[in-house]
């Protein structure tokens, strides 16, 4: 194990300390080792502490600390100790370094520009293979509108027979992750939101955007005769549950391709539209113009919640890297500006994983 190794070179430094700091001083002994000793006293004679900070002069310190290739060399660093953490089974130690310190070294790959090269260097190992075996990754990365029926697993925790067994342990990580718990805090809401819009309609028009298995309609019961409720969704396996589970109690679309936004053209009058982390997975530009196509879709009071992966999750870098390229993580005002003055309201869960936009129609 390269971190333990080292420690008796760095005694100051635990293993289990969160920040890139310590990481990046026992990788350096490796520089050491290398007869590298100016370029290592060089990057670790600076105060490096990559805590979330959202002031300009922590970011600036940061970015003049690293360099493309010492970043990179770190987070092969991370890569590698992290593989043999979980191959040796202490897997929430493993776990903890593709969490928080992947996603620190993530954000700093997108400002010094060199994203490209930390994508090839994670699916070149090892490490990335046991990812993808993990049920939640996989789908999130293969299948059509993938990202939002993953979150089943996150929701119900039920691991499919025959997963290898280190992706079963790092799906037992994710399970009982801060993410997780945001994803299941995620469900409850969308259940409140719709009870109450069923309490407020005699017979209220709910429609959901990739929306997966809907296990919102499962939390207790919930008069779907007495709604037109309509989900869409891309993904063929979810498409034919529903229809077995619900039969002709909802309607079930399931475009064969093309934008979300161009197959609302005649219908409307909603009461309420939702749509679990869809703008994850869309430009600012699409994601603009789909908020504005719904927006369009509501009834008079109707209300549009939809929601986005935090610029702050944990879960960034994981996802981000593993998952599936192009996801955009969004902070709250960025999620805001997305409106352009519709009538909305912005907020986070306890947990900063997710952010959600409210945009009602007046």
């Amino acid at each position: 194990m390269a971190f333990r190794k080292m420690q008796d070179a760095f005694p100051s430094c635990k293993l289990e300390a969160s920040s890139l700091e310590c990481q990046f001083t026992l990788w350096s002994g490796r520089l050491l080792a290398h007869g590298e000793a100016r370029d290592c006293m060089r990057r670790t004679g600076k105060n490096l502490s990559l805590a979330a900070d959202p002031a300009a002069q922590g970011s600036k310190q940061r970015l003049a600390t690293f360099t493309p290739d010492s970043l990179l060399f770190l987070a092969q660093g991370i890569l590698d100790d992290s593989a043999d953490l979980l191959e040796e089974g202490d897997v929430p130690a493993a776990y903890k370094l593709l969490e928080r310190e992947l996603s620190e070294v993530f954000d700093l790959a997108k400002r010094l520009q060199c994203l490209s090269r930390l994508r090839l260097i994670t699916r070149s190992h090892r490490m990335y293979r046991h990812c993808r075996e993990d049920p939640f990754t996989s789908y999130a990365s293969t299948k059509s509108g993938g990202y939002a029926v993953s979150l089943d697993f996150l929701n119900g925790g039920l691991l499919p027979l025959g997963t290898p067994k280190p992706a079963a342990m790092i799906f037992d990580q994710l399970t009982t992750s801060t993410f997780a718990l945001s994803v299941r805090l995620l469900k409850t809401l969308t259940r409140a939101y719709i009870e109450d819009v069923s309490t407020r309609r005699a017979s209220p028009r709910i429609l959901a955007l990739g929306a997966g298995h809907l296990r919102e309609l499962e939390d207790g019961p919930l008069d779907l005769s007495r709604m037109e409720f309509t989900a869409l969704e891309r993904d063929e396996a979810v498409c034919a549950f529903l229809s077995r589970k619900y039969q002709s109690q909802i309607t079930i679309i399931q475009p064969s391709s093309g934008d979300i936004e161009d197959l609302f053209r005649e219908k409307g009058g909603f009461d309420l539209i939702y749509g679990p982390l869809l703008l994850t997975l869309l430009s600012d530009r699409r994601a603009r113009r789909l908020l504005g196509v719904l927006n369009n879709q509501l009834a008079s009071g109707g209300k549009l919640i939809v929601c986005n992966v935090a610029a702050t999750a944990d879960l960034r870098g994981y996802l981000a890297l593993f998952s599936r390229p192009g996801l955009q993580f969004r902070s709250r005002p960025d999620l805001k500006a997305l409106a352009e003055g519709a009538r909305s309201d912005v907020f986070g869960d306890p947990f900063n994983n997710i952010n959600y936009l409210i945009l009602e129609r007046v």
